[in-house]
């Protein structure tokens, strides 16, 4: 029997064959739940790449459809990293579907703006995916579906709204020394 040794918290725990360690207890409603996710995920994809888009453009595409916004602010509610949404945005701008805009109050902002082939490809896509969740969902059940995602959006953007109070912190700290260093000539 194989014996396997993990580190938790600075203990060391013994283990005896190819187990993983214990997962956190999920009830099978859980559970199910976060397996219909991870397909909804991939229709979602597959219903955005079928009208040419990706379900990542999508999101963002959809993000700035209603109004201008700030790239910087973009990638935090995207829930993406900074080179993710450049990546994002240089494809989107490539194809034409948006177009960078400066920031006239601040130099070195700039502001995302859907193109009218930007806004026509979140019609396309919306179109798509909701003739998928028609697919899905019988009309009994369209209003429970309808509900639940209203709840679901609105825990999101309480949850969101949350974190960006607590995130607010300046970059650098007045307690913090900052020593610059210069390279010596010589």
């Amino acid at each position: 029997m194989a014996m396997a040794v993990t580190t938790v918290r600075g203990e060391n725990k013994m283990r005896t064959g190819n187990k993983p360690p214990p997962a956190l207890e999920l009830s099978d409603e859980i559970r199910l739940g976060l397996r219909l996710l991870a397909k909804l995920a991939r229709i979602a994809e597959q219903a955005c790449q079928s009208t040419g888009i990706s379900l990542p453009q999508y999101r963002l595409l959809s993000e700035i459809a209603t109004s201008p916004s700030r790239a910087s602010h973009l990638a935090t509610r995207l829930g993406v990293t900074r080179p993710t949404l450049t990546s994002l945005v240089n494809g989107l701008e490539h194809a034409g579907l948006m177009v960078r805009v400066p920031v006239l109050t601040d130099r070195r902002g700039i502001q995302l703006r859907a193109t009218n082939e930007g806004l026509a490809a979140v019609s396309r896509a919306e179109t798509a995916l909701a003739e998928r969740m028609r697919g899905l969902a019988s009309p009994a059940h369209l209003t429970d579906v309808t509900s639940l995602a209203r709840h679901m959006s609105n825990t999101l953007a309480q949850q969101a709204a949350s974190s960006k109070k607590t995130s607010g912190r300046p970059r650098h700290s007045k307690d913090r020394k900052f020593k610059l260093r210069f390279p010596t000539v010589g």
